[in-house]
C-alpha cells in the first residue's frame, strides 16, 4: 500500500507542479497544431516562471472568457511592447483601444494570439491577459499534427 500511495503522490506532484498535458482543439493554432487532425496533445512545462515567458512562446492559459477552461495561444507581446492593429484581422478590443493603430501591453500582462488569425478568439477580442493566468509553457507536441 505504501508503494501505491507513493506512486499516486508522485504522479499528482508531477502532473500538477512539474509537467502536464493539454489538448489543442479547433483551427486557432493551425498550422502549428491540428493541421491534419481535429486535436493535438502537447506537453506543458509548469516549472518555468511566467517571468521567463518570451514573445513567440506557446502557452497554456486560463481562458479569460470561460474561467474554468484553458486556451493554448502564442505570446505575441509582453508588458511595454506594442501590438499593431491589423486592419484585416482586427478584433473588437483593438478596434476600441488602439491609438494610431498601436496598443501598448500594460504592466503584468501579455498579448496572446492564435497562429491562425482568421479562426482565433484571442487578445484581439478580449484584450491583454494577466501573467497570473498563464499555467505554463508548451514544450512540444506529443500527438496529432
Amino acid at each position: 500500500i505504501k508503494q501505491v500511495a507513493g506512486a499516486c503522490l508522485g504522479t499528482y506532484v508531477l502532473t500538477t507542479r512539474v509537467v502536464t498535458t493539454a489538448s489543442v482543439t479547433g483551427a486557432s493554432m493551425q498550422p502549428t497544431y491540428n493541421q491534419h487532425s481535429a486535436w493535438s496533445l502537447c506537453l506543458v512545462d509548469l516549472l518555468t516562471p511566467v517571468t521567463s515567458i518570451e514573445p513567440g512562446d506557446v502557452v497554456l492559459c486560463r481562458d479569460p472568457e470561460l474561467p474554468e477552461g484553458y486556451i493554448v495561444k502564442r505570446v505575441k507581446a509582453l508588458a511595454g511592447q506594442f501590438v499593431e492593429n491589423d486592419e484585416e484581422h482586427r478584433g473588437g478590443y483593438l478596434k476600441k483601444k488602439a491609438f494610431e493603430g498601436k496598443f501598448s501591453v500594460p504592466s503584468g500582462c501579455c498579448w496572446l494570439e492564435g497562429d491562425n488569425s482568421r479562426s482565433s478568439e484571442d487578445s484581439r477580442m478580449f484584450g491583454p491577459v494577466p501573467l497570473g493566468m498563464i499555467r505554463g509553457r508548451v514544450l512540444c507536441k506529443l500527438w496529432g499534427s
